[in-house]
């Protein structure tokens, strides 16, 4: 089933006629003091009351938009979380259980983006949830909700992983569950098998296809990761502040930090970026969007400059991580020290990570190992055909046998000799 679109606008009150202006994704903007949001829906306009929040707040909106999606993909249009539950000793309403559980981890600092994510996941299980009370919930349960995931459509993308994502989801319900005090009841052989996908960095010649066609801001995002390896997120909060002398203080999620050693080269990018945005009055990102804040979209840029430099192969932000960590490591950097540059918890996580990645000794050693035969295959069989040849030869050229010596007598009883003697 075809799920149907849905789209923010801003109601332009202020303007003559009260047009409609759809709202930009990629860089979202604030309505005015007059306007407000509204969703269209399959061609159809759907207006927030007055006292609804989202009418005037763009986050509410969008986690409008995001209830609405919802609502059409399971097919029908009730409310993602259950209506009120009378109270009931020792008993907890789902709608309490789920509330709770986003406060506690908005009260923990969780990222927001990671909070909506498990959102996602809880939402659609409390849908597919048809008993009043948390505590009333058994094994069978996540099993009904692990099949009807299974039976959803899976977007077409070439380098997702979607057995990965049905194993998120089930495991951010399991989560949830026990955060609520109850037991998910799957094994661990239970739940849904995936293969980890594995990222492989950008040989010097695809660096090289990149390289060849960004501009000056495209050339400085390809150099700040490959130089930094930070993760997406750590680049979009990444400050000019930030760096003292080649040391670069990368800030991730839940408040934690950790130092980076930068070459000379993208150290002096940095410093004359910020000194032209501080001339500027600029923002003190690294990668601001037009309204001076986080750019989000980064990934699209980078895949915009690989369609317009007609890359045959796939690049992504994680990738030109893969490739700094990749190329540190032949030149001969520690994995202990990468561990910590790369933001891994145990050098396990690190060992897995570059797995794939050989030092030049070991392609040297590869390479000197290699048995180079002094003749081709082609020369081999050549001289198979001569010496078959030279047999034959031998064999017709080879004097025939003698025949053994007969004697008889004639018709006139004379002696006669016929064939070779052997004397």
């Amino acid at each position: 089933m075809r799920v149907k679109k849905v789209s923010i606008y801003i109601r332009l009150c202020g303007e003559p006629g009260r047009p409609f202006e759809r709202l930009k994704v990629r860089n979202p903007r604030q309505c005015g003091d007059r306007d407000h949001y509204c969703l269209r829906v399959a061609g159809k306009w759907e207006f927030f009351p007055e006292s609804d929040p989202a009418r005037k707040d763009l986050n509410q909106a969008l986690h409008r938009k995001g209830e609405r999606e919802h609502e059409l993909r399971l097919g029908v249009a009730a409310p993602l979380i259950p209506q009120p539950t009378p109270d009931k000793p020792g008993k907890t309403p789902v709608a309490d259980a789920v509330k709770k559980y986003f406060n506690n981890l908005e009260a923990m600092g969780k990222d927001p983006k990671t909070i909506r994510t498990y959102r996602a996941a809880v939402d659609r299980f409390v849908a597919s949830y048809k008993k009043p009370y948390i505590e009333d919930y058994e094994r069978q349960d996540l099993i009904d909700y692990m099949g009807w995931l299974r039976k959803q459509p899976r977007k077409e993308r070439k380098h997702a992983n979607p057995d990965r994502t049905y194993f998120n989801k089930v495991s951010h319900v399991a989560i949830f569950l026990k955060a609520c005090g109850v037991r998910p009841g799957l094994k661990a052989s239970e739940y849904p098998r995936y293969h980890e996908k594995q990222v492989v960095a950008h040989t010097a010649e695809e660096l090289t296809v990149l390289y060849r066609e960004a501009d000056e801001d495209e050339r400085f995002l390809l150099d700040f990761f490959i130089g930094t390896m930070v993760r997406d997120h750590e680049a979009q909060m990444a400050k000019y502040t930030d760096l003292t002398g080649t040391t670069l203080t990368v800030h991730g999620k839940q408040h934690k930090t950790r130092t980076v050693e930068v070459n000379q080269r993208v150290v002096l990018a940095i410093r004359e970026r910020g000194e032209a945005a501080t001339k500027n009055g600029g923002s003190e990102l690294l990668f601001p969007n037009g309204n001076g804040r986080p750019n989000t979209h980064l990934l699209d840029e980078l895949q915009e400059l690989a369609e317009r430099a007609g890359a045959k192969f796939h690049t992504e932000l994680h990738k030109l991580r893969k490739t700094g960590a990749s190329r540190r490591y032949r030149a001969g950097e520690l994995l202990t020290t990468l561990m910590q540059e790369l933001g891994h918890e145990d050098l396990s996580t690190t060992q897995r990570y570059l797995s794939d990645v050989r030092p030049e000794a070991t392609k040297q050693a590869v390479a000197a190992a290699d048995f180079i035969p002094s003749y081709t295959l082609t020369e081999s069989a050549a001289a198979e055909v001569n010496k078959k040849e030279e047999e034959e030869k031998s064999v017709t050229s080879r004097p025939a046998s003698p025949k053994p010596a007969k004697i008889i007598l004639n018709d006139s009883d004379n002696v006669v000799v016929t064939g070779t003697p052997s004397f």
